[in-house]
Protein backbone atom coordinates (compact mmCIF):
# COMPACT_ATOMS: atom_id res chain seq x y z
CA UNK A 1 0.00 0.00 0.00
CA UNK A 2 2.73 2.44 1.00
CA UNK A 3 4.69 1.54 -2.12
CA UNK A 4 1.67 2.32 -4.28
CA UNK A 5 1.20 5.73 -2.63
CA UNK A 6 4.88 6.54 -3.19
CA UNK A 7 4.70 5.53 -6.85
CA UNK A 8 1.56 7.59 -7.29
CA UNK A 9 3.32 10.62 -5.83
CA UNK A 10 6.21 10.14 -8.24
CA UNK A 11 3.77 9.97 -11.14
CA UNK A 12 2.13 13.23 -10.02
CA UNK A 13 5.48 14.98 -9.68
CA UNK A 14 6.63 13.69 -13.05
CA UNK A 15 3.37 14.74 -14.68
CA UNK A 16 3.61 18.23 -13.15
CA UNK A 17 7.18 18.62 -14.30
CA UNK A 18 6.32 17.50 -17.82
CA UNK A 19 3.39 19.92 -17.89
CA UNK A 20 5.61 22.86 -16.98
CA UNK A 21 8.25 21.88 -19.50
CA UNK A 22 5.48 21.76 -22.06
CA UNK A 23 4.42 25.24 -20.96
CA UNK A 24 7.95 26.49 -21.63
CA UNK A 25 7.82 25.05 -25.15
CA UNK A 26 4.36 26.54 -25.71
CA UNK A 27 5.51 29.98 -24.58
CA UNK A 28 8.53 29.80 -26.88
CA UNK A 29 6.40 28.76 -29.85
CA UNK A 30 3.86 31.53 -29.26
CA UNK A 31 6.64 34.13 -29.23
CA UNK A 32 8.45 32.76 -32.28
CA UNK A 33 5.51 32.04 -34.59
CA UNK A 34 4.86 34.17 -37.68
CA UNK A 35 2.04 36.04 -35.96
CA UNK A 36 3.36 36.10 -32.40
CA UNK A 37 1.05 36.04 -29.38
CA UNK A 38 3.12 37.77 -26.71
CA UNK A 39 0.31 37.96 -24.16
CA UNK A 40 -0.34 34.25 -24.57
CA UNK A 41 3.38 33.49 -24.32
CA UNK A 42 3.66 35.40 -21.05
CA UNK A 43 0.61 33.64 -19.65
CA UNK A 44 2.08 30.27 -20.63
CA UNK A 45 5.52 30.87 -19.11
CA UNK A 46 4.32 32.30 -15.79
CA UNK A 47 3.47 28.96 -14.11
CA UNK A 48 6.85 27.52 -15.12
CA UNK A 49 8.62 30.36 -13.29
CA UNK A 50 6.73 29.52 -10.11
CA UNK A 51 6.61 25.71 -10.23
CA UNK A 52 9.06 23.97 -7.88
CA UNK A 53 10.20 21.63 -10.65
CA UNK A 54 11.02 24.27 -13.27
CA UNK A 55 11.62 27.58 -11.47
CA UNK A 56 15.30 26.73 -11.00
CA UNK A 57 15.86 25.80 -14.63
CA UNK A 58 17.75 28.28 -16.78
CA UNK A 59 15.68 27.34 -19.84
CA UNK A 60 12.41 28.61 -18.31
CA UNK A 61 13.89 32.02 -17.49
CA UNK A 62 15.68 32.23 -20.82
CA UNK A 63 12.41 31.70 -22.68
CA UNK A 64 10.71 34.29 -20.45
CA UNK A 65 13.35 36.78 -21.57
CA UNK A 66 13.07 35.65 -25.17
CA UNK A 67 9.43 36.78 -25.20
CA UNK A 68 10.39 40.39 -24.51
CA UNK A 69 13.28 40.16 -26.96
CA UNK A 70 11.01 38.98 -29.74
CA UNK A 71 8.38 41.60 -28.93
CA UNK A 72 10.98 44.38 -29.14
CA UNK A 73 12.12 42.95 -32.47
CA UNK A 74 8.53 42.62 -33.75
CA UNK A 75 7.63 46.22 -32.90
CA UNK A 76 10.76 47.44 -34.66
CA UNK A 77 9.93 45.41 -37.78
CA UNK A 78 6.38 46.77 -37.82
CA UNK A 79 7.82 50.26 -37.62
CA UNK A 80 10.00 49.56 -40.65
CA UNK A 81 6.80 48.64 -42.47
CA UNK A 82 5.26 52.01 -41.68
CA UNK A 83 3.16 51.04 -38.68
CA UNK A 84 3.15 53.21 -35.51
CA UNK A 85 5.84 52.23 -33.03
CA UNK A 86 4.74 51.63 -29.44
CA UNK A 87 7.88 52.94 -27.74
CA UNK A 88 6.51 52.25 -24.28
CA UNK A 89 5.92 48.55 -25.01
CA UNK A 90 9.16 48.25 -26.97
CA UNK A 91 11.36 49.64 -24.20
CA UNK A 92 9.52 47.80 -21.43
CA UNK A 93 10.02 44.55 -23.34
CA UNK A 94 13.78 45.13 -23.42
CA UNK A 95 13.96 45.83 -19.69
CA UNK A 96 11.76 42.81 -18.96
CA UNK A 97 13.90 40.47 -21.03
CA UNK A 98 17.14 41.59 -19.38
CA UNK A 99 15.65 41.00 -15.94
CA UNK A 100 14.69 37.44 -16.85
CA UNK A 101 17.99 36.74 -18.58
CA UNK A 102 20.04 37.77 -15.58
CA UNK A 103 18.20 35.11 -13.57
CA UNK A 104 18.63 32.61 -16.40
CA UNK A 105 22.37 33.22 -16.54
CA UNK A 106 22.78 32.87 -12.79
CA UNK A 107 21.01 29.48 -12.97
CA UNK A 108 23.04 28.45 -16.01
CA UNK A 109 26.22 29.01 -14.01
CA UNK A 110 25.11 26.77 -11.15
CA UNK A 111 27.30 23.70 -11.75
CA UNK A 112 26.13 20.14 -12.17
CA UNK A 113 28.67 17.37 -11.69
CA UNK A 114 29.48 14.34 -13.76
CA UNK A 115 30.40 10.97 -12.33
CA UNK A 116 33.99 12.06 -11.84
CA UNK A 117 32.94 15.17 -9.90
CA UNK A 118 33.81 17.61 -12.68
CA UNK A 119 31.57 20.70 -12.84
CA UNK A 120 29.50 21.39 -15.94
CA UNK A 121 27.85 24.68 -16.84
CA UNK A 122 25.12 25.66 -19.29
CA UNK A 123 27.41 27.72 -21.51
CA UNK A 124 24.99 27.60 -24.43
CA UNK A 125 22.40 29.62 -22.52
CA UNK A 126 25.05 32.14 -21.44
CA UNK A 127 26.24 32.47 -25.06
CA UNK A 128 22.70 33.03 -26.36
CA UNK A 129 22.02 35.68 -23.72
CA UNK A 130 25.34 37.41 -24.36
CA UNK A 131 24.71 37.69 -28.09
CA UNK A 132 21.29 39.24 -27.56
CA UNK A 133 22.52 41.62 -24.86
CA UNK A 134 25.25 42.74 -27.25
CA UNK A 135 22.55 43.41 -29.82
CA UNK A 136 20.67 45.60 -27.34
CA UNK A 137 23.86 47.54 -26.61
CA UNK A 138 24.83 48.07 -30.23
CA UNK A 139 21.32 49.06 -31.32
CA UNK A 140 21.04 51.33 -28.25
CA UNK A 141 17.52 50.10 -27.53
CA UNK A 142 17.66 51.27 -23.92
CA UNK A 143 19.03 54.70 -24.81
CA UNK A 144 16.17 55.14 -27.28
CA UNK A 145 13.73 54.06 -24.56
CA UNK A 146 15.29 56.57 -22.17
CA UNK A 147 14.70 59.35 -24.70
CA UNK A 148 11.05 58.32 -24.94
CA UNK A 149 10.70 58.32 -21.14
CA UNK A 150 12.26 61.79 -21.00
CA UNK A 151 9.40 63.03 -23.18
CA UNK A 152 7.01 61.53 -20.62
CA UNK A 153 8.83 63.35 -17.78
CA UNK A 154 9.63 60.02 -16.13
CA UNK A 155 12.95 61.06 -14.56
CA UNK A 156 13.51 57.86 -12.62
CA UNK A 157 12.63 55.73 -15.64
CA UNK A 158 15.12 57.65 -17.79
CA UNK A 159 17.86 57.20 -15.21
CA UNK A 160 17.27 53.46 -14.93
CA UNK A 161 17.15 52.92 -18.70
CA UNK A 162 20.44 54.73 -19.30
CA UNK A 163 22.01 52.92 -16.36
CA UNK A 164 20.89 49.52 -17.66
CA UNK A 165 22.41 50.30 -21.05
CA UNK A 166 25.72 51.23 -19.40
CA UNK A 167 25.58 48.16 -17.14
CA UNK A 168 25.68 45.71 -20.05
CA UNK A 169 29.46 45.78 -20.74
CA UNK A 170 30.23 45.23 -17.05
CA UNK A 171 28.01 42.18 -16.57
CA UNK A 172 29.86 38.98 -15.75
CA UNK A 173 28.21 37.17 -18.63
CA UNK A 174 29.55 39.82 -21.06
CA UNK A 175 33.24 39.42 -20.18
CA UNK A 176 34.04 37.19 -23.17
CA UNK A 177 36.83 39.08 -25.03
CA UNK A 178 34.92 38.72 -28.30
CA UNK A 179 31.91 40.50 -26.77
CA UNK A 180 34.03 43.12 -25.03
CA UNK A 181 35.72 44.03 -28.32
CA UNK A 182 32.31 45.00 -29.69
CA UNK A 183 31.26 47.19 -26.75
CA UNK A 184 33.49 50.25 -26.78
CA UNK A 185 33.19 52.57 -23.80
CA UNK A 186 33.47 55.72 -25.90
CA UNK A 187 32.35 59.30 -25.31
CA UNK A 188 28.74 58.35 -26.04
CA UNK A 189 28.85 55.63 -23.40
CA UNK A 190 30.03 58.05 -20.72
CA UNK A 191 27.58 60.68 -21.89
CA UNK A 192 24.74 58.21 -21.34
CA UNK A 193 26.15 57.48 -17.90
CA UNK A 194 26.15 61.18 -17.08
CA UNK A 195 22.53 61.39 -18.26
CA UNK A 196 21.67 58.58 -15.86
CA UNK A 197 23.39 60.46 -13.06
CA UNK A 198 21.59 63.73 -13.77
CA UNK A 199 18.17 62.05 -13.98
CA UNK A 200 18.71 60.13 -10.74
CA UNK A 201 19.59 63.50 -9.23
CA UNK A 202 16.42 65.09 -10.61
CA UNK A 203 14.36 62.16 -9.31
CA UNK A 204 15.94 62.68 -5.86
CA UNK A 205 17.30 59.14 -5.93
CA UNK A 206 20.46 60.38 -4.27
CA UNK A 207 22.07 57.04 -3.38
CA UNK A 208 21.77 55.87 -6.98
CA UNK A 209 23.02 59.21 -8.28
CA UNK A 210 26.08 58.96 -6.03
CA UNK A 211 26.82 55.47 -7.34
CA UNK A 212 26.67 56.77 -10.92
CA UNK A 213 28.91 59.72 -10.04
CA UNK A 214 31.54 57.27 -8.83
CA UNK A 215 31.28 55.39 -12.12
CA UNK A 216 31.75 58.41 -14.40
CA UNK A 217 34.67 59.67 -12.30
CA UNK A 218 36.95 57.15 -14.06
CA UNK A 219 36.51 59.09 -17.30
CA UNK A 220 38.81 62.16 -17.34
CA UNK A 221 36.23 64.13 -19.34
CA UNK A 222 33.63 63.66 -16.57
CA UNK A 223 35.80 63.71 -13.45
CA UNK A 224 35.03 67.35 -12.64
CA UNK A 225 31.30 66.73 -13.06
CA UNK A 226 31.54 63.73 -10.74
CA UNK A 227 33.10 65.81 -7.97
CA UNK A 228 30.49 68.52 -8.38
CA UNK A 229 27.80 65.91 -7.86
CA UNK A 230 29.67 64.40 -4.91
CA UNK A 231 29.57 67.74 -3.15
CA UNK A 232 25.92 68.49 -3.93
CA UNK A 233 24.74 64.96 -3.14
CA UNK A 234 26.52 64.74 0.20
CA UNK A 235 24.89 68.03 1.23
CA UNK A 236 21.47 66.86 0.09
CA UNK A 237 21.95 63.55 1.92
CA UNK A 238 22.70 65.39 5.17
CA UNK A 239 26.39 64.51 5.22
CA UNK A 240 28.13 67.90 5.59
CA UNK A 241 31.48 66.48 6.66
CA UNK A 242 31.72 64.30 3.55
CA UNK A 243 30.73 67.32 1.45
CA UNK A 244 33.42 69.43 3.10
CA UNK A 245 36.06 66.73 2.62
CA UNK A 246 35.30 66.12 -1.05
CA UNK A 247 35.19 69.87 -1.76
CA UNK A 248 38.62 70.40 -0.21
CA UNK A 249 39.94 67.49 -2.27
CA UNK A 250 38.44 68.96 -5.45
CA UNK A 251 39.98 72.39 -4.80
CA UNK A 252 43.42 70.77 -4.71
CA UNK A 253 42.71 68.36 -7.56
CA UNK A 254 41.21 70.94 -9.94
CA UNK A 255 42.87 74.26 -9.09
CA UNK A 256 41.66 75.94 -12.28
CA UNK A 257 38.00 75.01 -11.82
CA UNK A 258 36.31 78.09 -10.37
CA UNK A 259 33.17 76.17 -9.35
CA UNK A 260 34.92 74.42 -6.46
CA UNK A 261 36.73 77.42 -5.03
CA UNK A 262 33.55 79.48 -5.24
CA UNK A 263 31.61 76.88 -3.27
CA UNK A 264 34.42 76.59 -0.75
CA UNK A 265 34.37 80.34 -0.30
CA UNK A 266 30.57 80.40 -0.02
CA UNK A 267 30.68 77.72 2.67
CA UNK A 268 33.36 79.60 4.62
CA UNK A 269 31.43 82.86 4.35
CA UNK A 270 28.26 81.15 5.58
CA UNK A 271 30.31 79.79 8.47
CA UNK A 272 31.39 83.41 9.13
CA UNK A 273 35.00 82.51 8.38
CA UNK A 274 35.75 85.43 6.05
CA UNK A 275 39.48 85.29 6.71
CA UNK A 276 39.47 81.61 5.77
CA UNK A 277 37.64 82.48 2.56
CA UNK A 278 40.20 85.16 1.71
CA UNK A 279 43.00 82.66 2.33
CA UNK A 280 41.44 80.22 -0.15
CA UNK A 281 41.11 83.04 -2.68
CA UNK A 282 44.80 83.83 -2.35
CA UNK A 283 45.52 80.19 -3.12
CA UNK A 284 43.15 80.25 -6.07
CA UNK A 285 44.73 83.41 -7.49
CA UNK A 286 48.17 81.85 -7.13
CA UNK A 287 47.02 78.74 -9.02
CA UNK A 288 45.14 80.63 -11.73
CA UNK A 289 45.71 84.39 -11.87
CA UNK A 290 43.64 84.68 -15.07
CA UNK A 291 40.28 84.46 -13.27
CA UNK A 292 38.78 87.93 -12.85
CA UNK A 293 36.06 86.51 -10.60
CA UNK A 294 38.68 85.62 -7.98
CA UNK A 295 39.83 89.23 -7.70
CA UNK A 296 36.25 90.45 -7.59
CA UNK A 297 35.28 87.99 -4.87
CA UNK A 298 38.35 88.85 -2.80
CA UNK A 299 37.55 92.55 -3.14
CA UNK A 300 33.99 91.94 -1.99
CA UNK A 301 35.16 89.96 1.05
CA UNK A 302 37.77 92.58 1.97
CA UNK A 303 35.06 95.22 1.89
CA UNK A 304 33.02 93.19 4.42
CA UNK A 305 36.13 93.24 6.61
CA UNK A 306 36.20 97.03 6.12
CA UNK A 307 39.56 96.84 4.43
CA UNK A 308 38.28 99.22 1.79
CA UNK A 309 41.50 100.58 0.31
CA UNK A 310 42.80 97.04 -0.27
CA UNK A 311 39.38 96.01 -1.66
CA UNK A 312 39.42 98.86 -4.20
CA UNK A 313 42.72 97.56 -5.63
CA UNK A 314 41.21 94.16 -6.29
CA UNK A 315 38.04 95.65 -7.77
CA UNK A 316 40.25 97.63 -10.17
CA UNK A 317 42.08 94.45 -11.12
CA UNK A 318 38.86 92.54 -11.81
CA UNK A 319 37.42 95.39 -13.90
CA UNK A 320 40.63 95.70 -15.91
CA UNK A 321 40.23 92.04 -16.86
CA UNK A 322 36.45 92.10 -17.49
CA UNK A 323 35.43 95.72 -18.08
CA UNK A 324 31.89 94.86 -19.18
CA UNK A 325 30.77 92.90 -16.12
CA UNK A 326 28.11 95.02 -14.35
CA UNK A 327 28.37 92.99 -11.13
CA UNK A 328 31.93 94.18 -10.58
CA UNK A 329 30.92 97.83 -10.81
CA UNK A 330 27.92 97.33 -8.55
CA UNK A 331 29.92 95.73 -5.75
CA UNK A 332 32.64 98.37 -6.17
CA UNK A 333 29.92 100.98 -5.63
CA UNK A 334 28.55 99.09 -2.63
CA UNK A 335 32.00 99.13 -1.07
CA UNK A 336 32.17 102.92 -1.37
CA UNK A 337 28.63 103.19 0.00
CA UNK A 338 29.52 100.97 2.97
CA UNK A 339 32.60 103.05 3.66
CA UNK A 340 30.50 106.21 3.58
CA UNK A 341 27.96 104.68 5.97
CA UNK A 342 30.70 103.43 8.30
CA UNK A 343 32.03 106.96 8.64
CA UNK A 344 28.77 107.89 10.35
CA UNK A 345 29.17 105.23 13.02
CA UNK A 346 29.51 106.70 16.50
CA UNK A 347 28.23 110.16 15.55
CA UNK A 348 25.20 110.05 17.85
CA UNK A 349 26.94 112.04 20.58
CA UNK A 350 28.43 114.69 18.30
CA UNK A 351 27.18 118.23 18.15
CA UNK A 352 25.20 119.29 15.10
CA UNK A 353 28.21 121.12 13.70
CA UNK A 354 30.51 118.18 14.26
CA UNK A 355 27.99 115.75 12.77
CA UNK A 356 27.55 117.87 9.63
CA UNK A 357 31.30 117.96 9.12
CA UNK A 358 31.46 114.18 9.25
CA UNK A 359 28.35 113.92 7.08
CA UNK A 360 29.98 116.07 4.42
CA UNK A 361 33.01 113.79 4.36
CA UNK A 362 30.72 110.77 4.13
CA UNK A 363 28.86 112.28 1.19
CA UNK A 364 32.12 112.92 -0.62
CA UNK A 365 32.95 109.23 -0.33
CA UNK A 366 29.45 108.31 -1.50
CA UNK A 367 29.95 110.48 -4.58
CA UNK A 368 32.86 108.22 -5.48
CA UNK A 369 30.37 105.35 -5.66
CA UNK A 370 28.08 107.15 -8.10
CA UNK A 371 30.00 106.54 -11.36
CA UNK A 372 30.22 102.83 -10.54
CA UNK A 373 26.47 102.62 -9.94
CA UNK A 374 25.90 104.45 -13.21
CA UNK A 375 28.29 102.19 -15.14
CA UNK A 376 26.60 99.08 -13.78
CA UNK A 377 23.21 100.44 -14.86
CA UNK A 378 24.63 101.34 -18.29
CA UNK A 379 25.96 97.81 -18.81
CA UNK A 380 22.70 96.18 -17.70
CA UNK A 381 19.89 98.47 -18.88
CA UNK A 382 16.46 97.29 -17.87
CA UNK A 383 17.77 95.23 -14.95
CA UNK A 384 15.89 96.21 -11.81
CA UNK A 385 18.73 95.30 -9.43
CA UNK A 386 21.16 97.80 -10.92
CA UNK A 387 18.50 100.47 -11.43
CA UNK A 388 17.35 100.30 -7.80
CA UNK A 389 20.91 100.58 -6.51
CA UNK A 390 21.55 103.66 -8.65
CA UNK A 391 18.27 105.26 -7.65
CA UNK A 392 19.08 104.75 -3.98
CA UNK A 393 22.40 106.54 -4.49
CA UNK A 394 20.59 109.44 -6.18
CA UNK A 395 18.27 109.60 -3.19
CA UNK A 396 21.10 109.68 -0.64
CA UNK A 397 22.90 112.39 -2.59
CA UNK A 398 19.68 114.45 -2.96
CA UNK A 399 19.89 114.28 -6.78
CA UNK A 400 16.14 114.79 -7.19
CA UNK A 401 15.97 115.26 -10.98
CA UNK A 402 18.02 112.15 -11.63
CA UNK A 403 15.97 110.23 -9.07
CA UNK A 404 12.65 111.16 -10.71
CA UNK A 405 13.91 110.45 -14.23
CA UNK A 406 15.18 107.01 -13.28
CA UNK A 407 11.98 106.22 -11.34
CA UNK A 408 9.93 107.00 -14.47
CA UNK A 409 12.24 104.85 -16.58
CA UNK A 410 11.85 101.93 -14.17
CA UNK A 411 8.10 101.95 -14.70
CA UNK A 412 8.76 100.42 -18.13
CA UNK A 413 10.84 97.50 -16.86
Amino acid sequence: MKKSIFLAALVLISTSCLAQKSAVRTAKNLALQESPDFAGARAAIKPALENEETKNQAEAWYVAGLIGYKQNEHIWLMGQMGQPVDNAAKGAAVEESIGYWLVADSLAMVPTYDKKGNPKYDLKTRKNIGERMLEYFQKQDLAIYASYLAEQNDDLGVAKAFKLHCDIPDLELMQDPKLQAKMVKDTTYYQYMSYSLSYFYRAKAYDQALAMAKRIAVDPAHEVTAYQYYYDLYKLMGKPEQAKTVLAEAVDKFPKEAWFIQNMINDLVQAKDTLGAVAYLDKAIENDPSQAQYYHTKATLLSTLRQFDEAFKFFDKAISMEPKNPEYYLNYAYAYSDKATMMLDGTDNLSQKEYMAVKKQSDEVLKLALPYYEKAHELAPGDMTYARALRQCYYRLHMDKEYEKLSAEMQNY
